[in-house]
């Protein structure tokens, strides 16, 4: 397996497409750089496309053959074989230079433009190598939303004569006929329909030209025949039945007309209009329609999406695929980023909340994760799925969603039965408008899993938390003193740095999820080895509960804690917990925070006011197994 993150992309080419596969690979945080014969785009020198994975041959079809000889001279010095991947409109020569050069290449047709977004366009397989460097490539596009789909290599340029020739050919064909014709009162006279092609054949005609002239070499017998039907049309259009016949006969092929009003209203959208305050008001009219229909899409594609995930126990939201899905939009254009990483944010909680509203779900469960982490084990229990789950990198991330939402629980953890209490979840439920109002318990079962099956004698690495490695001290001191110890901040990055002769710590459910093997299941030195976790809420929450969590703190002079320590002595309140965090204050100052086994009464906390300088009660709770969401 392929450590995805570590793989090197080169992009070879750094015009239009070039740049967009360049931003696409950059975004989701691959090594990407770009080359190019013109220096002042590129970033690095001839001498470096050795040293790439996979290279990207974004260059005009006549470049191609050079190109890779360039590429061949340089690989063979270094002793790099990359995986080439092929991004060509017309395959034919193309692929024969490939299939000569001894690389291992991957031939792809993307059907869009620089300036389109990957999500739901047609990227075209035509030939593949079966390189992992390949299937790591592929994946990411269909990630991103792409359509993959597969033609044999034979067919793909006459297929894409009948596709793209005539297409090409009836635009060009209007253009041509209209050339002498054309001026400014087409465009102020112009139909929705007649402004949409009059878009498309200018988009067309402002490329390089030769590509499309190869484009109608291919096409030129589907050309023929093309005219040849329309000369059939025409004369079939001069009388009433014959006209009536052939709307009748396409109505059975051509039955889609859902969304047409959006592709013409998004032709006229193109371009802000040159004229006076008026036309300009109706143009921004015209816009905000737009943008509330496509919203309007965007809510029910992602209405649709919520039934998939509810089928498959799947969460709703990853605040981290969300965090590179805004990162991608705000890096698109030179507007405020701030804002308009806002206005996006907002869009994304709105199609949630009608996602949510759809399967019934009022409340949700922020959860560090990813999924497979002992969190989420512990979230799935609660909530018996993954469908109202949060997956959150922090636990700070988690307290600032609780705060700023009525409908978001938390669940963090706070002790373990074996390393103690987590600080930093006391330290932020100390600085966070929160309060818990439950708390609940898992015991810690880790696993040692790998790629494949190995004696323990083979691992030569292992991978995980630090946590769970300290956790696991005992068996890796003892049965694995040879294995050098790579630490990760999660379980899916340990995973993802697995080879073929190194392993992972992780729980059960993570293997499962991940497909890996297990090959020692119970690792962990402690048997019972439990971590209790709370779950907080925003505060103002019904308060119920026998177990009462408290800040406080005390002057600083001798006796002052044991004064606090009689209070619930004299009252016969068992203290269950104690721990002193630094104040953040100053040097040596101090904050307290205790649970005591009893909900606290006004009588206890009066008691408490004359022995504290300043207390607050951050929660009672009871333990429970299950919650309603």
């Amino acid at each position: 397996m392929i450590n995805s993150r570590k793989l090197k992309i080169l992009i070879y080419g750094m015009g239009g497409m070039g740049s967009l596969f360049r931003r696409f690979f950059s975004l989701r945080t691959y090594t990407v750089k770009g080359f190019d014969i013109d220096k002042s785009k590129s970033e690095v020198e001839e001498e470096e496309i050795g040293n790439f994975d996979v290279i990207f041959l974004c260059v005009p079809m006549e470049e191609i053959e050079g190109a890779m000889k360039k590429i061949s001279e340089i690989a063979e010095r270094k002793g790099k074989d990359p995986l080439l991947v092929d991004i060509s409109s017309v395959k034919e020569d193309v692929l024969e230079n490939l299939r000569k050069s001894g690389f291992d290449f991957l031939s792809i047709h993307p059907m869009m433009g620089p300036d389109s977004e990957i999500g739901l366009s047609n990227i075209i397989i035509v030939e593949e190598s079966g390189r992992e460097e390949e299937r790591v490539i592929l994946r990411e596009f269909e990630d991103a939303g792409a359509i993959l789909s597969r033609i044999h290599p034979e067919k793909h340029d006459k297929k894409m004569a009948e596709i793209q020739g005539i297409a090409h050919f009836l635009l060009l064909g209007m253009a041509n006929f209209l050339k002498e014709k054309f001026d400014e009162n087409y465009i102020k006279y112009s139909s929705p329909i007649f402004f949409s092609l009059y878009k498309l054949a200018s988009r067309i005609i402002n490329q390089d030209w030769r590509m499309y002239l190869k484009i109608q070499e291919n096409s030129e017998y589907m050309r023929e025949k093309f005219i040849e039907s329309l000369k059939e049309l025409d004369l079939k259009l001069k009388n009433e039945d014959s006209f009536e016949e052939v709307f009748e006969g396409l109505r059975r092929v051509f039955t889609d007309a859902e969304g047409s009003t959006l592709i013409m209203d998004g032709a006229r959208a193109a371009r802000v209009p040159d004229g006076n305050i008026n036309s300009l008001r109706g143009y921004i009219r015209l816009i905000d329609s737009l943008i509330l229909r496509l919203i309007e899409k965007r809510v029910e594609a992602g209405k649709r999406i919520a039934i998939y995930k509810k089928k498959d126990g799947m969460p709703i939201e990853i605040s981290e695929v969300e965090d590179v899905k805004l990162k991608e939009l705000s890096s698109r254009s030179n507007l405020n980023r701030i804002i308009l990483k806002r206005v996006f944010q907002d869009i994304m909680d709105l199609t949630k909340d009608e996602e949510y509203k759809l399967l019934g779900i009022s409340k949700r469960l922020a959860v560090l994760g990813p999924i497979g982490s002992f969190s989420d084990d512990v979230g799935v229990k609660l909530a018996g799925s993954r469908v109202p789950l949060i997956y959150c990198s922090t636990v700070e991330e988690i307290m600032r969603l609780v705060e700023e939402d009525d409908n978001v629980y938390g669940l963090i953890p706070i002790e373990n039965s074996v390393h103690g209490t987590v600080l930093r979840s006391i330290d932020a439920l100390m600085r966070h408008g929160v309060e818990v109002f439950a708390e609940t318990k898992m015991e810690i079962i880790h696993v040692l899993a790998a790629k494949r099956k190995l004696d323990l004698s083979e691992i030569e690495k292992i991978y995980s938390h630090p946590q769970a490695i300290a956790q696991c001290s005992g068996f890796i001191n003892n049965y694995l003193p040879h294995a050098q110890l790579r630490y990760t901040s999660s379980t899916s990055d340990a995973i993802s740095m697995l080879d073929d002769s190194s392993a992972a710590i992780v729980s059960e459910n993570a293997a499962e999820i991940y497909n890996l093997f297990v090959l020692k299941k119970g690792i962990q030195d402690m048997e019972n080895n439990v971590t209790r976790f709370y779950l907080v809420r925003k505060k103002g929450g019904k308060v119920e509960g026998r177990i009462t969590c408290l800040f406080f703190g005390v002057e600083d002079k001798p006796g002052s804690l044991k004064d606090v320590l009689e209070v619930f002595s004299k009252r016969k309140i068992n203290l269950r917990k104690l721990e002193s965090r630094p104040s953040g204050m100053a040097l040596g100052d101090y904050i307290f925070f205790s649970e005591v086994e009893k909900k606290l009464d006004e009588e206890d906390l009066k008691e408490l006011r004359g022995v504290t300088t300043f207390y607050r009660v951050a929660g009672v709770f009871d333990e429970v197994n299950r919650l309603n969401l």
